[in-house]
């Protein structure tokens, strides 16, 4: 069961990565704003958090395999670490997920053996240019830009803007062959879902946020949906957040012993897809 566990929440966070006209942010109304000025008052009120901590319920689905249900504490620290730490027994931490700058790390604590990979190693696999940045932002609930750390009011003309009955869509302009929707409240701007597609394909990746809470000032979704569209088996993950906070008191790094074995990525890839 901790292999399926772990191995299952690896493949995952690898692959997380009505019709409208569209028009220009000038032109473009949005309760009373022009679409720049609505563009710019999304992109101020989006809190930049430095940390997030939380406990997760998680349900992963991955193709024809059944559904795999675990609790997990989550940590984010914002350019450093995104980290899973499965603790069933007593607080004992048996596995865990850190994503970085640098790529990915999954250590099974029970079998003292790991996997280390680059985002390079982690791209040629999934075929998509993987970003830290951009999964750093689909588990912040932020908008984003591909290559850049942060967005600022002056990044809205870097966005195209159009509305139907419940959302504002927003579109990132001159992104290659992918292409990055966001779709957010008409009402007050909350980022509602994201999407990431190949263009000219049907393939596509979606973040999905729902019931928000006050985080402080702002708000944050408590559950957070992944799904992979476009296949013909189902690629989901989702995590329903409790105990939210920005604590701070927690290391963000993972030292190993020499007693931890590494094993090669595409050994933990076979075991996945046998």
């Amino acid at each position: 069961m901790l292999k399926r566990i772990l191995y299952i929440l690896v493949c995952s966070l690898l692959v997380i990565s009505c019709s409208t006209s569209k028009k220009t942010l000038r032109n473009t109304m949005v309760g009373g704003l022009t679409g720049h000025e609505y563009m710019e008052k999304v992109l101020d009120i989006s809190p930049s958090r430095s940390n997030i901590t939380a406990k997760a319920s998680v349900d992963l689905k991955l193709g024809d395999k059944s559904s795999v249900k675990f609790n997990s504490s989550v940590r984010i620290r914002r350019g450093e670490v995104i980290r899973f730490s499965v603790a069933p027994v007593l607080g004992i931490e048996v596995a865990r997920i850190d994503i970085t700058p640098d790529g990915i790390l999954a250590v099974d604590r029970v079998h003292k053996r790991y996997v280390r990979a680059g985002f390079d190693e982690l791209s040629s696999i999934v075929n998509t240019d993987l970003s830290f940045n951009i999964i750093q932002s689909l588990f912040m609930n932020e908008l984003f830009l591909p290559g850049k750390t942060g967005l600022t009011a002056s990044d809205a003309e870097k966005f195209s803007i159009s509305q139907d009955l419940k959302n504002i869509r927003i579109d990132a302009k001159k992104t290659g062959e992918f292409g990055y929707s966001f779709y957010t409240s008409s009402e007050d701007g909350r980022l509602e879902e994201t999407v990431i597609e190949l263009k000219r394909t049907d393939f596509s990746i979606h973040c999905r946020y729902d019931d928000f809470i006050m985080l402080k000032d702002d708000l944050f979704p408590q559950k957070i949906g992944f799904s992979a569209e476009g296949f013909s088996k189902p690629y989901t993950m989702d995590m329903k957040l409790s105990r939210i906070g920005t604590d701070t008191g927690w290391d963000s790094k993972t030292e190993l012993s020499s007693k931890y074995k590494k094993i090669p990525l595409k050994d933990l890839m076979n075991i996945l897809f046998k």
